[in-house]
């Protein structure tokens, strides 16, 4: 195979595109979970306020996550209906033209 050679494993993106609208949905699902801590559940003052700053922002960047996680799984779905939809065109395409050839014109 030359280096200009395009390999591209569509099942394998079909795969990737499925997992991250798992982990998105699961991502997604944590937000439900909404448990109040009470005193002394972590043990100390300052572990309540780590894990309260860590919370603050893990929703900033939750957003973030999400809307890569989405991008990503879009792109690798469309690229997987495109080339799918591409080979069906030219596997159409061969079939007239061999029938073309075999009637003789």
């Amino acid at each position: 195979m030359s280096k200009g050679d395009l390999v591209l494993s569509l099942a394998g993106l079909d795969t990737l595109a499925g997992r991250l609208r798992s982990i998105k949905k699961r991502m997604d699902d944590t937000r439900h979970v909404d448990r109040k801590l009470g005193d002394g559940e972590l043990g100390s003052s300052s572990a309540f306020d780590a894990m309260e700053a860590f919370m603050d922002g893990w929703k900033d960047g939750r957003e973030e996550i999400d809307a890569g996680l989405d991008n990503v799984a879009k792109s690798a779905q469309e690229i997987v209906d495109k080339m799918t939809k591409l080979d069906d065109e030219l596997r159409k395409a061969l079939r007239e033209h061999k029938k073309e050839g075999r009637s003789g014109n």
